[in-house]
């Protein structure tokens, strides 16, 4: 069977023209609490700005003003996002909820419609920097820089693109797509189906710490493979790759061909068993550099009692599986699989109070390049975030950093996933070879 289809190439953006408004600060519609709100240490290592967009073929002559009005009433419900960060006396980051001033807000107008944009799945700089509004006075000042922008673009033939930058360490995706969801239910003129629970002091630390590691997920790996210099000689390119319902169902079939398999293979662990044996033969490692794979796993249903529903936070840890490059590749892939589905049932309320306290004690060294983490995004329900003239027609991201790789559902069917990662332009042509099945 041939490789998966390659997605279209990210449009560069040097030919759409957006005319943007200066930001106003939109705020919550009624008064809300101040205070401050903790982080817990999952928070702590998540602090990075996460953009997304969420694509509409058409919408109404009033859609601008029922956005900002809808988020103007739905930050009284998720009110420290017109927050700002700050320090505790520990040094930790906490959200000041008393310092109120609000999220940014842009209208825009874009010369082209949204046929004219192709793919939006992952965007180029240019566009995501046209689409989606940063503050530029705050850049590298966490504590003045806003955790939420929206900006509302309007195209041609009445399509219409909502551009978000949210800090991470004000959600998970699971989060963040229930915020999202919320604002529409607003929009539409219906109650919140989910109340948010910003009670983040359920996941505290333990004193005296527990941690039951070792964590593998925290061993450093050296670069026997000289892959550093591989990512400083050639440019980094970001592709997607589109796998159908007949292509996932081969890559399973492979996973589970052995007849050795004790678990329950799912089509995300056989996909992440190729992806991840894919790219370490794409980067030429050596037979004894350490490879690691690590996935977030969200663990709201594996704490007693459950975390609430309508928690809004970050709620995943990270299991990994780490081995030498050697033992990946001479090992059937059905065994790989098994690795990965091992790491993830792992993941129950005493792996995440120690890894929270883990976290805690120790704090986060960066990822090396021998790391892969994969994210799947294929769940999140971002199709039931309809403002009031219907579902999205594309979501979509930026460009991905070079230790991490993305599972999106496809945008013409849900049913199929198209994977997008970023890798020296060498080794992307590689891992295209690599993926055949």
């Amino acid at each position: 069977m041939p490789s998966p289809v390659e997605t279209p190439k990210v449009v560069d953006g040097s030919a759409l023209t957006v005319e943007k408004s200066i930001p106003v600060a939109v705020h919550p519609e009624h008064e809300t609490p101040g205070g401050f709100l903790f982080l817990t240490s999952i928070d702590q290592v998540a602090h990075i700005v996460v953009s997304t967009v969420y694509c509409f073929e058409r919408s109404n002559e009033n859609a601008v003003d029922v956005i900002k009005q809808a988020l103007s009433k739905v930050l009284v419900h998720y009110y420290p996002l017109a927050g700002r960060l700050a320090k505790s006396s520990e040094g930790k980051l906490i959200v000041d909820c008393q310092k109120k001033l609000g999220v940014p807000f842009v209208e825009a107008v874009a010369d082209c419609d949204l046929d004219s944009l192709g793919d939006m799945s992952i965007l180029h700089p240019d566009v995501l920097g046209k689409l989606v509004y940063k503050d530029p006075t705050t850049q590298n000042m966490p504590e003045t820089a806003p955790l939420l922008t929206a900006q509302v673009t309007k195209l041609k033939n009445g399509g219409l693109i909502l551009g978000i930058a949210l800090n991470h360490c004000m959600s998970d995706g699971i989060s963040a797509i229930k915020f999202i969801n919320s604002w529409s239910e607003i929009a539409r003129g219906k109650p919140l189906s989910v109340v948010p629970c910003h009670d983040r002091t359920i996941l505290k630390p333990r004193m005296p710490h527990q941690i039951c590691g070792p964590y593998d997920d925290f061993v450093q790996i050296s670069d026997v493979s000289n892959m550093t210099a591989l990512y400083e000689k050639e440019q980094n390119v970001c592709r997607s790759f589109h796998f159908d319902s007949e292509k996932l169902a081969t890559v399973k079939k492979m996973a589970t061909a052995c007849g050795q398999v004790k678990r329950s293979i799912t089509s995300f662990v056989a996909l992440t068993a190729l992806v991840w044996r894919a790219r370490s033969m794409a980067l030429k490692m050596k037979p004894h550099q350490q490879t690691m794979l690590t996935i977030p796993v969200d663990f709201r249903s594996k704490l007693s009692p459950p975390i609430p529903d309508g928690f809004f936070g970050n709620a995943v840890v990270f299991p990994c599986c780490l081995c030498n490059t050697g033992e990946l590749f001479d090992e059937p892939i059905s065994s790989t699989a098994e690795r990965i589905a091992e790491a993830i049932e792992r993941v129950n309320e005493d792996y995440a109070r120690s890894r929270i306290d883990y976290l805690d004690k120790y704090g986060f060294e960066e990822f090396a390049l021998g790391t892969l983490l994969i994210s799947s995004w294929t769940k999140l329900d971002y199709g039931s975030s309809d403002f009031g003239w219907g579902e999205p027609r594309q979501f979509g991201t930026g460009s991905l950093p070079a230790k991490s790789c993305l599972f999106m559902r496809g945008w013409r069917n849900k049913k199929d996933v198209v994977v997008v990662l970023s890798l020296p332009f060498s080794a992307m042509n590689t891992f295209q070879e690599c993926l055949q099945v």
